[in-house]
């Protein structure tokens, strides 16, 4: 009887040093822990970014296009941006008539691009100018009181005959007219013949007047800006400028993207030159596309 309760008892110390031994091993090997509370905080910056930063194209053919290229725009700021527009800088790049110079270089080379973004499957010009053309056009039709100016807005391979009446103190006048010719000039007069229908003046200025301009020559929607001296129109579809210009004036003058775009998110950009017919060969003078929002 003894024995056994000696057994009994050497059990019993042994179960009790191992549990000794294993809760003293769970206690060196647990890990020490304890929390820290991070905050961060961004600041609100507006930032944009286009890449690539600049495009080429070569030996484009007159009267044909170069071949779309596409820019992502992404919101590198930490602030949604809306409301984006375009503008190239045709009006100093082109800053007198270069027709019959012959010279590339007279051409702002602005003044072929077009423009879509995602949601759009046509492409408008971006700022084109057309200048007046100085010889008479044959079997004219104008219909305007004091007709002053005239010419051919030339989209690739058509050209579309246009007109302006002179204002009472100029083209940037309330009483000022514009027409533009639908049908592709063949040299008839029913295709010389420029009518007023779904064109709107909507502003004017000491320099330019604005005009809707819905018509199919402009893939239905555009706008025209008419120079005060009536020598030329500047065509334009995403320039929403109010300074130095009143661009965004014209009723037509559309966004490339009105929405919020987040920080982080992009966007694309379909540009493709449109070389127009009697364009010289050679190196158009080399243009800025800038793009800005809200």
């Amino acid at each position: 009887m003894m024995y056994e309760k000696l057994i009994l008892f050497v059990i019993l110390l042994a179960i009790s040093v191992i549990f000794m031994f294993s809760s003293m091993t769970t206690e060196v090997l647990a890990a020490p822990n304890d929390t820290v509370t991070v905050d961060v905080n961004v600041s609100e910056v507006s930032q944009i970014t286009l890449i690539p930063t600049s495009l080429s194209w070569n030996m484009i053919d007159a009267g044909t296009a170069g071949g779309y290229k596409n820019i992502t725009l992404k919101n590198t700021g930490s602030a949604n941006v809306s409301q984006i527009f375009a503008y190239v800088d045709t009006l100093t790049d082109e800053p007198s008539n270069p027709y019959e110079s012959g010279d590339p270089s007279n051409y702002a080379a602005g003044g072929v691009l077009t423009i879509r973004n995602e949601t759009d499957s046509n492409y408008y010009f971006i700022g084109r100018i057309e200048w007046n053309w100085t010889q008479d056009i044959p079997d004219h039709v104008w219909g305007v009181a004091d007709p002053v100016s005239w010419g051919y807005f030339r989209n690739t391979t058509n050209d579309y005959v246009w007109v302006v009446g002179n204002g009472t103190t100029g083209c940037n006048d309330t009483d000022a007219e514009f027409r533009i010719e639908d049908d592709i000039d063949i040299g008839t007069q029913a295709t010389r013949s420029p009518d007023s229908g779904s064109i709107t003046r909507n502003y004017g200025d000491t320099d330019w007047s604005y005009w809707s301009v819905d018509r199919t020559p402009f893939n239905g929607r555009s706008c025209v800006a008419i120079y005060k001296d009536c020598t030329k129109i500047y065509i334009y579809s995403f320039d929403k400028r109010t300074s130095p210009y009143n661009f965004s004036a014209c009723n037509d003058a559309m966004y490339l993207r009105d929405e919020d775009l987040a920080p982080g998110d992009t966007m694309t950009l379909r540009v493709d030159p449109w070389v127009p017919y009697g364009t010289p060969a050679g190196n158009l003078n080399t243009a800025t596309l800038t793009v800005e929002a809200t």
